[in-house]
């Protein structure tokens, strides 16, 4: 791996999985298909006394950017994606007006914290990208409408957050994302003498919602192997 990385900047990604996936499907006989996958973490330097380390870095937050490319005889198919990307809004968002019935525990709100990790996949209709430009857009307009739209429930959210991104590039037929609910509980501070005007809250899990969809572009081709095998979404 690091022999081949030397023979030219990895680049982007999506760019680097195509070069390893035709690789071994150009150059040896018996592989039909290829299936690469790389993550990609973000990294900055250490300092020490105030200057960049030369050799030490540490790990700047939790998010993935992923890219999955399948290559074989018939054609080649790009998956590019993020993963735990933690995002939370304040304000702007309730949950009302759902069924319920008698195991129902979560309450109707108008106003409350809406935070999930979202893990993303969008599906390419070619090989022939800016794929850093194409990323970084997708990334950008999903975290804007996650913060503009005032949301009546995480699916709407993540609705309009996967419509916007294939509308602003025709380049991307199909995306899937997948968003857990990251409850936020006021902490009750009555036990011990004090009151908490909304200022601190505990992170729950439970009652646990995993709100997936799938968005398809009307022009998107067949998706051929592209998802399949695939460990999410």
């Amino acid at each position: 791996m690091f022999a081949f990385a030397r023979e030219a900047p990895v680049g982007e990604i999506e760019q680097f999985a195509l070069r390893l996936g035709r690789h071994f499907v150009q150059d040896f006989e018996p592989i039909t298909r290829a299936r690469v996958h790389i993550e990609s973490a973000q990294w900055e330097r250490i300092e020490v006394d105030g200057a960049p380390h030369p050799h030490s870095f540490r790990q700047v937050g939790t998010e993935l950017r992923t890219a999955t490319v399948v290559c074989d005889a018939p054609g080649e198919w790009v998956v590019s994606g993020l993963e735990n990307l933690i995002v939370l809004k304040t304000s702007g968002s309730a949950f009302a007006g759902y069924i319920e019935d008698k195991y129902t525990t979560l309450e109707p709100t108008e106003e409350r914290i809406l935070s999930t990790a979202v893990t993303a996949r969008w599906r390419h209709a070619g090989t022939d990208r800016d794929w850093g430009a194409s990323f970084d857009a997708a990334r950008t307009v999903m975290l804007e409408r996650f913060a503009a739209i005032h949301s009546l429930s995480l699916q709407q959210t993540l609705y309009e957050m996967a419509k916007g991104a294939i509308e602003q590039d025709q380049g991307i037929v199909e995306l899937r994302l997948s968003m857990p609910n990251r409850h936020h509980f006021v902490v009750d501070l009555e036990p011990f003498g004090m009151e908490n005007p909304n200022e601190i809250f505990r992170v729950e899990d439970r009652p646990y919602g995993l709100i997936e969809a799938q968005i398809l572009a009307e022009s998107a081709p067949p998706a051929g192997p592209a998802w399949d095998p695939y460990p999410l979404l």
